[in-house]
């Protein structure tokens, strides 16, 4: 697997002036530690099962393809980019070009569930935060689709249901436990019903769907042990407005503690009560 410190004309890569990706908040992205961020997070360890050089990775989301790229960056024959902001997607295929990349990518505007991709059709499936915006209704539909597609590896990431407290909403406590009307006014009132995007969470029992063709590997969200979850930090973390915040030393406190505890307790299913269901799936063999 390549490094990105290897590939020398990343650093020359510019896209402010990339239409609706240079418009947003992702213009002043750190190009070379957002390539670096998801091969040490996402493609090193699928790297470590899978043989790169003869796979095809589908990525949903794509948004503006970081995955996508540093998987192609490290090996990967193909890879399918599908997105529902086809804006978005353009911008991507953008980004492709300027870093070569473009002849080895498929880019599809459309939902998950809807995805063209027939059974095992790709090597390596990766669903990266996008679960819990597709509505509760089309969960289960999109995991499997998802688990018909995929042939050898399925990476997954999304908010926990469980989990007191979840991302990419309000992050108060308990909000996405109550119902709709309650939770907007529980938002409303802490002064975040702004933040109230109304997104499902995924339960962990919706994955059961992979289980029949796929088993968990890793224990400590991505990765297998707690020497790869320590050695992932520091690192810079390619989300958010606030350039300074996107620089990360240290786990949160309490977080390296609790992926311990859940690790030594559930082993591979320690993602049932983590704060992510962030797991890597392998096919199973027997």
């Amino acid at each position: 697997m390549h490094s990105i410190d290897e590939i020398d004309t990343i650093g020359d890569i510019t896209i402010a002036d990339i239409p609706y990706l240079g418009d947003g908040i992702y213009r002043d992205l750190d190009i070379r530690l957002t390539l670096d961020y998801m091969t040490r997070r996402y493609v090193a360890p699928v790297a470590r099962h899978v043989d790169l050089t003869k796979a095809t990775v589908a990525d949903c989301a794509a948004g503006f393809g970081w995955l996508s790229f540093a998987f192609l960056l490290a090996g990967a024959r193909r890879a399918i980019l599908l997105d529902l902001d086809a804006p978005r997607l353009d911008a991507a295929r953008l980004v492709a070009d300027r870093l070569g990349l473009v002849e080895r990518c498929g880019f599809v505007a459309g939902r998950l569930q809807d995805a063209p991709l027939a059974p095992d059709s790709v090597d390596i499936f990766a669903s990266i935060e996008t679960l819990e915006h597709v509505g509760a209704g089309n969960i289960s539909t999109c995991v499997d689709a998802i688990a018909r597609c995929a042939s050898q590896a399925v990476l997954i990431t999304s908010p926990n249901f469980l989990f007191p407290v979840v991302s990419h909403d309000t992050r108060l406590p308990v909000a996405h436990w109550l119902p709709p009307r309650l939770r907007q006014a529980y938002a409303r009132a802490a002064g975040r019903g702004d933040q109230d995007e109304a997104n499902a969470f995924l339960k962990p029992w919706h994955l059961l769907p992979l289980m029949p063709k796929f088993r968990p590997v890793s224990r400590y969200q991505t990765f297998e042990t707690l020497a790869e979850f320590d050695r992932f930090y520091p690192h810079y973390l390619p989300y958010g407005s606030d350039e300074p915040a996107r620089h990360r030393r240290a786990p949160k406190p309490g977080q390296r503690i609790l992926h311990a505890a859940l690790a030594k307790t559930l082993g591979r299913w320690s993602f049932t009560l983590a704060p992510n269901v962030a797991s890597l799936w392998l096919r199973r063999t027997k």
